[in-house]
């Protein structure tokens, strides 16, 4: 199950009295657009499992993105357009993955959990590029990864 929250109040991703649904047909695209992303996280936490830095899951993910035939890319610099200008300030995500449906925002964490800053840094993200998806995921967890999709239409945000 999807649930989107309005962009209008960013605290309305903590707030679920406000949570609709995401039609099935969407969500279907959405995951499947991300299968092989997820999937590669899980090859790198069962390889590396939790423990190291994050920097380190970060280089193991893009080799196994690029092994599996995606098109990734590291530490992308992109700069917010306001007013129809690009902004001299930029967003640094650790990676980009090119898909069919459009970039994915990959944000990876070595974290014991996550936190409203993560998210929200992950929210911010998906605002200031307007790009469709973004997923967290935090490789200090145990025992197992933890793994967030998040998505984007201009003027809801899900997350799944």
């Amino acid at each position: 199950m999807i649930y989107y929250f309005t962009t209008n109040n960013i605290t309305e991703m903590q707030d679920k009295t406000t949570i609709h649904m995401v039609p099935e047909p969407r969500k279907t695209e959405l995951v499947n657009a991300t299968y092989g992303i997820v999937g590669a996280m899980i090859e790198v936490y069962k390889n590396l499992g939790a423990g190291l830095p994050e920097y380190i899951y970060q280089e193991a993910l893009f080799t196994e993105l690029q092994a599996n035939g995606f098109m990734a890319h590291k530490e992308l610099e992109y700069h917010p357009i306001y007013k129809g200008k690009p902004l001299n300030a930029y967003l640094k995500m650790d990676l980009v993955v090119e898909t069919p449906i459009g970039n994915v925002i990959v944000e990876c964490k070595a974290l014991t959990a996550l936190t409203e800053r993560e998210h929200y840094q992950t929210f911010g993200y998906l605002r200031g590029t307007g790009w469709p998806i973004a997923i967290l995921v935090n490789f200090g967890a145990s025992p197992r990864a933890q793994i967030e999709r998040f998505y984007n239409d201009s003027s809801t945000i899900a997350v799944f």
